[in-house]
């Protein structure tokens, strides 16, 4: 989608909400061998996300599974609205509206499979990651270049921002 399109989608974008396996990891499944679950988060993603705090977009997780491991990046990047271990996505999202007062429209959502598909045909900036499958694809209207877990959140992040006209105001700590 052309970055004029979605100008007008992301204009009104309050929250971006984010599923957490295959997006914010490579949704590959890591266990030592005492059963200990281990995740691996791209550090981009994490700037991406505090990008967007700066910016006063609010980013919130909304995810089936739950780990020390995701908890814990979870509180160092400040992430108020977390929603784990909920395999009802929608029911969350709706409980997400109503909570915050917010319309559908305000809202995006990266998912990547098909128990996302719920959110991602309400919201109004519906987002998925390169190796999403085709089906996912369809409901999205901003497909990332990268893959889940590597830098696809800080690519829409910067999507967001720079559509906005925030990207720069952000940056300014770092120029």
């Amino acid at each position: 989608m052309k970055i004029k399109k979605l100008s007008g989608i992301l204009e009104s974008l309050k929250l971006l909400l984010l599923d957490v396996d295959g997006v914010l990891t490579d949704g590959k499944l890591y266990y030592t061998e005492n059963g200990e679950e281990i995740k691996v988060f791209d550090v981009r993603d994490g700037l991406g996300i505090k990008l967007l705090q700066k910016a006063g977009i609010e980013v919130g997780v909304i995810s089936g599974r739950s780990s020390k491991a995701l908890i814990r990046r979870l509180e160092e990047l400040d992430i108020s609205e977390v929603h784990i271990g909920r395999n009802d996505k929608l029911k969350v999202l709706e409980q997400i509206l109503q909570k915050k007062g917010l319309e559908p429209r305000e809202i995006g959502f990266v998912g990547d499979d098909y128990m996302d598909i719920p959110v991602l045909k309400v919201v109004g900036f519906p987002a998925t990651v390169k190796d999403a499958p085709r089906l996912v694809k369809r409901y999205a209207i901003y497909v990332s270049k990268k893959r889940g877990g590597e830098g696809a959140v800080r690519e829409i992040a910067e999507l967001i921002l720079r559509t906005k006209g925030k990207l720069k105001k952000v940056l300014e700590d770092f120029t």
